[in-house]
């Protein structure tokens, strides 16, 4: 990128961008004060959906496999997912949440969803409220798999409008 491009660039992308790296970095943070980490957030976040083999897992985290083996296997011994044979293929194993890596998922939604408010209260709420939603649900789409709680959230957000 060169200077024109800089100059060119709608200023709003680069702060979007920004706001996103000092978010993530407080996620980081609030993650630390629960005894998670952001790829262990995901993996639950992703199992949420159904069980998945380790390198599915991989492929929709965006890492290697070796990096997934080393969160698979201190999630399993904290309990947070568990192994299980795999119906169609049974040479393969699937992960899955147990109640309790379901419970922390949740905690940490919520810890999250603590934490937003207090940045919200100082511009229009509503307006990124909604913009924060369209934008999950488009990402959402883009990964080609829409949940249906965040399909029926954006349902609710726009009907209520």
């Amino acid at each position: 990128m060169d200077e024109t491009d800089l100059e060119t660039t709608d200023r709003r992308l680069i702060l979007m961008a920004r706001s996103v790296v000092v978010l993530f970095r407080e996620f980081e943070t609030i993650a630390r004060e629960l005894d998670i980490t952001i790829p262990q957030y995901r993996f639950l976040l992703f199992l949420k959906r159904g069980p998945k083999r380790a390198g599915e897992l991989a492929v929709e985290a965006a890492i290697r496999k070796p990096t997934a083996s080393g969160l698979i296997a201190d999630m399993e011994k904290r309990g947070l997912i568990m192994r299980q044979p795999d119906a169609s293929d049974g040479r393969s194993i699937k992960l899955s949440l147990t109640p309790k890596g379901l419970e922390k998922h949740r905690l940490f939604e919520l810890a999250l969803a603590r934490y937003l408010p207090s940045l919200l209260e100082k511009g229009d709420s509503e307006s990124m409220l909604e913009a924060f939603s369209e934008l999950a649900y488009i990402i959402d789409n883009q990964r080609g798999s829409a949940t249906a709680e965040t399909v029926g959230a954006l349902a609710e957000d726009t009907a209520g409008s």
